[in-house]
């Protein structure tokens, strides 16, 4: 279906994305998790570089509209693993998701890939919902323990699908619309909880996660 030469998980991994270590729980024989030292970010790009199309790409980490971030432990994020210029050249030929904050728009830079599962503006510390809350009008009111939450659902929710499309149960182009149904179901289990006070303000993340990834299929040259 697929016919995945290889498949990789590459989790840039430092104190704030450390949740995400739950793909290498799943997935333990596709899973590289890296730091922020030199070594470990050329052991990365060197997985990369040795993947044969048509391979699957899975990125765990931090990223913004032009491009996924290197491990901070400082949160500051200011090195680029890859920006568009790089992201086409490792990318080539492959199918990727990317499991961070504006891929969606990072997306649209990368046209080399075959095809592309990008996110929106992903909330996943208290740290960020903070830095929302100062700058959006429409605040979001929640704790550390909902922000928890939000984590493990959609993580959980992206784990399922991701064995989906590893076992060959389903295509790249159909991880849109599973990651939609499971999430789905997950909002809907929130909105009947009537003793969640928070499940209105919870929702909306749950809302934004779903309706900013997009998928995106490179046209064959």
């Amino acid at each position: 279906m697929n016919n995945y030469n290889k498949i990789l998980i590459l989790h840039a991994l430092d104190k704030s994305t450390a949740f995400l270590s739950a793909f290498g729980e799943q997935f333990k024989d596709l899973y590289f998790s890296y730091d922020s030292t030199q070594d470990s970010i050329n052991k990365a790009k060197d997985l990369l570089s040795d993947l044969e199309p048509k391979s699957l790409i899975i990125y765990l980490g931090h990223g913004s509209s032009s491009g996924l971030y290197e491990p901070d432990d400082s949160h500051e994020y200011k090195k680029y693993f890859l920006d568009a210029t790089w992201g086409n050249f490792f990318f080539e030929e492959h199918d990727i998701f990317l499991l961070s904050c504006k891929s969606n728009e990072y997306i649209k830079k990368i046209y080399k890939a075959n095809s592309s599962v990008g996110f929106g503006n992903i909330i996943s510390s208290k740290f960020e919902l903070d830095h929302h809350n100062k700058s959006d009008a429409e605040k979001i009111l929640l704790q550390q323990s909902d922000i928890d939450r939000f984590n493990n659902i959609y993580v959980n929710s992206s784990i399922i699908v991701i064995k989906k499309l590893v076992k060959n149960e389903i295509c790249f182009f159909d991880v849109p619309k599973y990651l939609r149904f499971t999430i789905n179901s997950e909002i809907n289990q929130l909105l009947l909880d009537k003793k969640n006070s928070n499940r209105l303000h919870f929702s909306r993340l749950l809302f934004d996660f779903r309706n900013e990834f997009i998928y995106k299929k490179n046209p064959i040259v």
